[in-house]
């Protein structure tokens, strides 16, 4: 198994990270052991189908799933264990040390507030900034995210603002609270192209300024392979693949990475129909005695269908989950 022990360079150390929902006296197991650490300053990509558990392995770190849910294992920020605290605790966490930038800003926002008083109330809430001081750093805010007309567009209403122009203003609330680690969770959703990497580079940009790690949840393997140091692979609840960018996509060793690779399309390349994954992710809950990605490969094994691979590190800075690999 690869190891998760904390040390000096852990910023986010999750061990064995286990996520069930409780729905009418049926319990469905939707993340199986999930295991990850995170460096002060690192940016990490986590990719996958949607459905993959890649959002909920958040929302189970925050605390956010709701009462009927389940969540095991052992999630320590630095060095402090997060599973088990209270929700009063955890407001000390959440957005002034950990914060998330949701995919869907229009629904992220009031749509009754002006903008600039959603971001003081960030400040109020995180630095106990009220006031002249609090609009000033709103304005800074602003200026950070790199909204044009500050001043005039903080006065402004959601309704007002482009979609890339509400996303930078959530960039701007999550930095309000000046945290140790961003998590973007499909931050270019529904923006076109020249928008997406506009609001990568600013992500990219504020990581190396303010020296916050983080997070990039994304089934584009495009957008992660712009800003992430390492990038880790989810299928169906778990961690399938680890490695540095670079390695992952130049020499990603398990299927599941080597199809969503195959089916990114190529530029300036012969038109062809792409190449797809056959079937469908398990669903939530199903009980899968082997791999659960056995039923979708093209290298099964008979012995894949026996237990399900844990992800063991195979070179330095890459770990994979993988019985064909780790037999080879």
């Amino acid at each position: 198994m690869i190891s998760t022990a904390t040390d000096s360079r852990t910023l986010l150390n999750i061990s064995d990270l286990r996520v069930a929902f409780d729905h009418r006296g049926y319990t469905s197991e939707v993340l199986h052991g999930v295991d990850l650490h995170i460096a002060p300053g690192e940016s990490i990509g986590l990719v996958g189908e949607s459905g993959c558990g890649k959002s909920v392995t958040w929302l189970g770190v925050l605390g956010l799933l709701g009462k009927h849910t389940q969540v095991t294992g052992s999630v320590k920020f630095q060095g402090q264990e997060l599973l088990g605290l209270s929700d009063t605790e955890l407001s000390q966490i959440r957005g002034r040390k950990i914060a998330m930038i949701f995919q869907d800003p229009s629904s992220s926002l009031n749509p009754a507030q002006r903008v600039g008083a959603q971001i003081a109330e960030s400040l109020a809430l995180h630095r106990d900034l009220r006031g002249a001081q609090a609009n000033a750093e709103v304005l800074a805010l602003l200026d950070q995210v790199e909204i044009p007309d500050a001043k005039r567009r903080m006065n402004a209403y959601p309704h007002e603002l482009s979609g890339g122009m509400n996303q930078r203003v959530m960039i701007a609330m999550a930095l309000a609270g000046q945290p140790d680690l961003l998590i973007a969770d499909e931050p270019t959703t529904a923006l076109d192209a020249t928008v997406q990497a506009q609001i990568l580079l600013l992500l990219d940009t504020v990581r190396r300024d303010t020296g916050m790690a983080l997070v990039t949840i994304s089934h584009d393997l495009g957008v992660i392979s712009e800003i992430s140091d390492r990038v880790l692979v989810m299928y169906a609840g778990a961690i399938v693949e680890s490695a540095p960018s670079q390695t992952l996509f130049t020499g990603a060793q398990h299927p599941y990475s080597l199809g969503l690779l195959a089916a990114m399309p190529v530029l300036n390349a012969e038109v062809h129909r792409l190449t797809t994954i056959r079937g469908s992710i398990p669903q939530a809950g199903q009980l899968i005695q082997g791999c659960r990605f056995e039923a979708r490969c093209d290298f099964a094994q008979d012995n894949c269908r026996l237990s399900s691979p844990a992800l063991k590190t195979i070179a330095v800075g890459h770990a994979l989950a993988c019985t064909r690999k780790l037999a080879a």
